[in-house]
């Protein structure tokens, strides 16, 4: 796996480390042309970012905003053209991420 725009110096993880569900992986930044923070993640068929072929990844849950709403979907993939988001339980209360 790739994970592009964390913040330099912010990566709480070693290559080749597992990581697992809700773990901190390091923080959110906003390199290159950007107006707010985000990331890219890839998840591929080797370690080599040049050479790798992209694999499917499904998510367990997101929401993906459709005809004016936001959506909740379950074990999907999103499609590349949609706008989707994340839930993220924070101190017993839902946090959302657009």
């Amino acid at each position: 796996m790739a994970f592009v725009h964390l913040q330099k110096g912010s990566v709480t993880v070693s290559v080749g480390q597992n990581i697992t569900k809700g773990m901190v992986i390091g923080n959110v930044g906003h390199s290159g042309n950007s107006t707010s923070p985000h990331l890219h993640f890839q998840v591929m068929d080797t370690s080599d970012i040049a050479h790798a072929k992209g694999l499917p990844c499904r998510f367990e849950e997101y929401e993906v905003y459709r005809e004016g709403r936001w959506i909740k979907v379950w074990n999907q993939m999103p499609d590349s053209t949609e706008r989707i988001r994340f839930l993220q339980e924070h101190q017993g209360q839902a946090v959302k991420h657009s």
